[in-house]
């Protein structure tokens, strides 16, 4: 029968002490090397038989606590062997076993920790995944202003080049010539096409012009300019600082006239509340924004009568007392503007009567029209 594990690690021990206390006794002999019999370790550690009994003490108590180490038998004919191959089998099984319950705690220790971990490589990949679009971000907005200024400087270069003024013609006039009107534009030759106001050039014109309504400028790339120009005829006159003006239809001031001249042309003599500017080429205007419109409200009704023809005076610097001349020798008192179209009506039935088929002056009085009346005047003045 074979030794137990504990047998033969006591035997083991106890020569170690024997061993010892024999170097004690005779220390020559400590530089001989013995070799045990039966040995499967090799040579003997200095430091594990300087531990004596300790030693000893706690392998015996390792041994106990294992539960891998039993009292097997080694093979027969081997007595002083080491523990048989089903034990070291075993104790290899036993160590694995440990191994992996170790490394079954580090896994479940590397489990609790994987959230954290994961929230890490989670954030670590959002952040690079932010910087690749910031990069990408970047470097469009770069390639974009990059394009944006060569474009821009395409246009530039364009635009100085091509786009340069080199005929200038105008149409539709018959007051001005055209070298009036260019003179009057504010534009040359070898200006850049774009580099005026169409609204300005009409202001321009028309103030230096005045017989000009209207301009339409037309723009023909790379370097034609063409003013269509739309001029108006004067319909009344007026005097305003002493001289008389001519007036257009809109009450824009034309060109000075005498008053001779103004009766020949059969103008119409305006005589105006008061105003606040008076400028050649523009409208006239009025302290009074009520003058305005009742004169508007005169003049309309006028255009659209019978008589438009036949007067050659409006007195409206009163809205209350308007008068009119008609036909040389006849006065019309309107009183207000109410019902003016109504009025005018009555006047031509009424100036239709045999009685005013003579040179006669008279004077009509249709501020009421319920009491009309006539009045033969010779000395009537038409002014």
């Amino acid at each position: 029968m074979g030794k137990s594990a504990e047998a033969y690690y006591a035997e083991r021990v106890q020569q170690l002490l024997e061993l010892q206390a024999a170097q004690r006794r005779a220390p020559q002999l400590s530089s001989y090397r013995t070799q045990p019999p039966h040995s499967h370790f090799g040579q003997v550690d200095k430091s594990k038989a300087e531990t004596g009994r300790a030693y000893y003490d706690g392998f015996r108590s390792r041994m106990q606590q294992h539960p891998y180490h039993g009292k097997e038998t080694t093979r027969p004919g081997h007595q002083g062997a080491h523990t048989s191959a089903p034990r070291q089998q075993s104790r290899v099984a036993g160590q694995a076993r440990s191994k992996g319950s170790l490394n079954s705690g580090s896994r479940q220790e590397s489990w609790a920790d994987r959230p954290q971990e994961e929230k890490r490589r989670v954030e670590a990949y959002q952040h690079a995944s932010r910087g690749r679009r910031r990069r990408k971000l970047r470097e469009t907005l770069i390639s974009v202003a990059l394009v944006f200024g060569v474009f821009v400087v395409l246009c530039i270069v364009t635009y100085q080049l091509l786009f340069v003024i080199r005929s200038l013609d105008t149409n539709g006039s018959s007051q001005y010539t055209s070298e009036e009107i260019l003179a009057a534009c504010g534009v040359d030759m070898g200006d850049h096409l774009y580099s005026f106001s169409s609204r300005v050039v009409q202001e321009r014109i028309m103030l230096q012009c005045p017989y000009v309504a209207a301009v339409d400028v037309r723009r023909t790339p790379p370097g034609s300019i063409s003013f269509f120009i739309e001029e108006e005829a004067p319909v009344y006159y007026g005097e305003f600082y002493g001289e008389f003006w001519e007036i257009s239809g809109s009450l824009r001031i034309l060109d000075p006239i005498s008053q001779t001249d103004a009766k020949e042309q059969g103008l119409i003599k305006l005589k105006l509340p008061r105003i606040r500017e008076a400028v050649s080429g523009k409208k006239i205007v009025f302290s009074s924004e009520r003058s305005d419109r009742y004169m508007q409200t005169v003049l309309e009704a006028l255009a659209g009568s019978n008589l438009a023809g036949r007067i050659s005076m409006i007195d409206l610097r009163s809205a209350h007392e308007i008068a009119m001349a008609c036909d040389e020798k006849y006065k019309l008192f309107l009183g207000n503007t109410d019902v003016i179209e109504t009025k005018l009506r009555l006047a031509v039935a009424v100036l239709e009567d045999e009685l005013f088929s003579g040179d006669n002056k008279a004077s009509i009085d249709l501020t009421d029209l319920n009491a009309t009346s006539v009045i033969i005047d010779n000395q009537l003045d038409l002014e």
